[in-house]
């Protein structure tokens, strides 16, 4: 009989990067990976704006307090996290180090970036959309990932899928 996955220590992961840059498909596939609960900012963020949130700013500053405050909870169980959003604020990093340092697991942050820009307007147009989810105007838009101090991961995810995958879970240390 065959061995799974070897467990790993509890981690907080969390992706980053622009609208289409691959963090959720990634982010996903880490999660069915090393058995992390991804958490997807869109999705709360949606859920925001669908029981009546009427201000996308308020929506969005709701789905990541919610996040984080999931991610703890999470953490607390004893269960990794994968936080799926960007990296557009100083508080992302700040707090979810934070909340990793609190529960004594090591905070990752992994770096999404897609620089082909025919294939990004090909993400944005094609990937089924939730109501907070840009579409292809992501692209004019400027978004610049703020990563926490030091080193982190950085992934061209042009490159396939299986290869990104195994990058990241060489990062976080974690073996098949």
């Amino acid at each position: 009989m065959g061995q799974g996955p070897r467990a790993a220590a509890t981690f907080l992961l969390q992706m980053a990067g622009a609208p289409g840059s691959g963090k959720s498909a990634l982010a996903r596939l880490i999660g069915q990976t090393t058995g992390a609960v991804v958490i997807d900012k869109d999705v709360l963020k949606t859920a925001a704006l669908e029981a009546g949130v009427d201000d996308d700013q308020r929506a969005g500053g709701i789905a990541y307090e919610a996040a984080f405050a999931l991610a703890d909870h999470l953490l607390g169980q004893g269960l990794s996290v994968v936080l799926d959003s960007p990296s557009f604020y100083e508080s992302i990093p700040a707090k979810g180090a934070a909340i990793a340092g609190a529960r004594f697991v090591p905070y990752y942050f992994i770096e999404c970036d897609c620089s082909d820009r025919e294939e990004l307007a090909r993400r944005l147009r094609d990937r089924p959309r939730l109501r907070s989810n840009p579409g292809e105007e992501a692209l004019d838009a400027e978004h610049e990932t703020i990563g926490p101090p030091g080193a982190y991961l950085r992934i061209d995810t042009t490159q396939p899928l299986e290869h990104c995958l195994a990058l990241a879970l060489d990062y976080i240390g974690f073996t098949r």
